[in-house]
């Protein structure tokens, strides 16, 4: 779902991407007619009035217009042929500005990719400077134990050196992802290859986000603005999304019909498919490829609307100019589009982002959404379970989880054994509901982002769980660590661009966006 939001009369209005498209068929097509009326009026009246005119004025004055015009030209002939060499700048504008607008990543879905675990995620607040590492827990330190990595991750390729940009006034914009856990803002440059020129991470204030709901906006306004401080951004135009809405996701078959009528047909079933009221949510829906004469099936995305207004109003009285309101799902796979250099175009594929209060798992089949599902299982459940069992404040507990994860050795992971059990298993349900549904689907690939998609031995046991747990006999995917800034330009050292990949996968993908 791709929503574009705009000012009307002091409030917001949200419009899917079919709804625009609906509504430019019918201007343009009240263009056209209007263009053809007046053209029409204009030839007859032309030939019945202006064509005597025309004639009497070229008898009595064409000759001297002529000559007129050749004096002048003779004696302007230098300036003529600066005007002319400015045709061709003239022309690489409109080339620029028509043809050279970045153009829309299409929806597809990941190839597998060979498992990586990396380095223990950090999780402070960053910007573009350097970034400063945890504190020191001051109670209770944990021992300094460093887990030895079951598979090494691949040296990152070193950033491009072509240009980043895509024609000659490629504008930037800014990726904000609003999570349970920390805000993320990037400001990205579009083009071959895109280019990230700044970044933020700040915490979330506790209690001032739950489950895709602003509950203090103040407090949330000012880790905002903290963030753009922190960051220096040069621009205020901004997609964004807004982490822990659920969406609705329903399967519909329906005879072979015209495309322009789908929309009229689809929204006569809404209220009868989801049991909602249609005023009170926003849809969309992508038609999946099909042969002349076959029925059509569409995949139906429908959310809730007034949290999605509210958060644009939000945004938009903090000074942004929101250009898109996207969904999680498609950014991130997005982001994991371009980390994969388009290798997810084809096959079925599952992406978790493992974030501080959820966790989002989507599949996607042939580059379309077939199914979103928000867990609220995530890192600061397994920080919670160390305060309990080990008696620990929030910082040394998050410390510890970060350095240990899953090691099987560890002291540790008693108390994490339970919540990552939970986890594990609500994914794989997730996983056989699909593939129950249907028949002769094999996962190709998992692709893992967000912030806790780096703790050590995570990749390597949820490749083994899912393996024991999944349906049929095809289980011949790898679990692999999506990072979209290595195929991007960029200032991130290299000591710091896995876990910043993972963390900032979602902002990148709204960033990547058209716009």
């Amino acid at each position: 779902m791709h929503l574009e939001t705009h000012k009307d009369k002091g409030q917001t209005k949200i419009t899917t991407r079919s709804e625009r498209n609906r509504t430019a068929r019918l201007r343009r097509s009240r263009s056209i007619g209007l263009f053809v009326i007046l053209t029409v009026a204009a030839v007859i009246v032309a030939s019945t009035l202006g064509w005597p005119l025309l004639v009497r004025f070229w008898n009595e004055y064409g000759q001297e217009l002529l000559s007129l015009v050749a004096l002048y030209l003779e004696r302007w002939s230098s300036l003529l042929w600066w005007l002319l060499a400015l045709v061709p700048l003239a022309l690489a504008v409109v080339w620029d500005r028509v043809f050279s607008r970045p153009r829309r990543t299409a929806l597809s879905a990941p190839v597998a990719v060979e498992s990586a675990s990396v380095t223990p995620p950090r999780e402070p607040v960053f910007s573009s400077s350097p970034i400063p590492p945890l504190p020191t827990p001051t109670t209770k330190p944990a021992p300094a134990i460093k887990p030895a990595s079951p598979v090494k991750a691949p040296a990152p390729p070193p950033a491009p050196a072509t240009s980043p940009r895509r024609g000659l006034f490629a504008r930037s914009v800014l990726g904000i992802d609003v999570g349970n856990s920390q805000i993320k803002i990037v400001e990205v440059v579009n083009g071959k290859p895109p280019r990230l020129l700044k970044q933020a991470i700040v915490p979330t204030p506790r209690g001032s986000v739950e489950n895709g709901i602003v509950k203090d906006p103040a407090a949330l306004s000012a880790a905002v603005f903290a963030g753009i401080s922190q960051g220096g951004f040069s621009t205020r135009r901004a997609a964004t999304t807004l982490t822990g809405q659920n969406l609705m996701l329903r399967k519909l078959t329906l005879p072979p019909m015209p495309k322009r009528e789908l929309r009229a047909a689809i929204d006569w079933q809404i209220e009868q498919v989801l049991q909602l009221n249609r005023a009170d949510t926003l849809t969309d829906f992508s038609a999946m490829p099909t042969r002349p004469g076959e029925p059509s099936t569409i995949i139906l995305v429908a959310m809730q609307r007034e949290p999605i207004i509210n958060f644009v109003d939000f945004m938009q009285s903090a000074g942004f100019e929101i250009v898109r309101v996207d969904i999680e799902p498609l950014a991130v796979f997005r982001a994991a589009l371009l980390a994969t250099q388009s290798r997810l175009k084809q096959g079925t594929h599952l992406i978790c982002d493992f974030g501080g209060g959820t966790t989002n798992l989507s599949i996607f089949r042939e580059g379309v959404l077939q199914t979103a599902r928000v867990v609220m299982l995530g890192g600061n459940q397994l920080t919670r379970a160390l305060m309990v069992d080990h008696h620990l404040d929030f910082d040394e507990a998050e410390a510890i989880k970060i350095a240990h994860g899953f090691k099987p050795d560890s002291t540790y992971i008693g108390a994490l054994l339970p919540v990552r059990d939970r986890l594990f298993g609500e994914i794989a349900t997730t996983v056989n509901f699909f593939l129950a549904e249907n028949k002769g689907v094999a996962i190709d690939s998992v692709q893992i982002v967000g912030g806790n998609s780096l703790l050590p031995y995570l990749a390597e046991q949820l490749e083994q769980n899912l393996r024991g747990e999944l349906r049929g006999d095809h289980k011949q995917f790898h679990v692999a660590l999506t990072n979209p800034l290595t195929c991007m330009a960029h200032s991130v050292s290299i000591d710091e661009l896995s876990w910043c990949g993972a963390s900032l996968c979602v902002a990148v993908g709204l960033a990547l966006g058209e716009v």
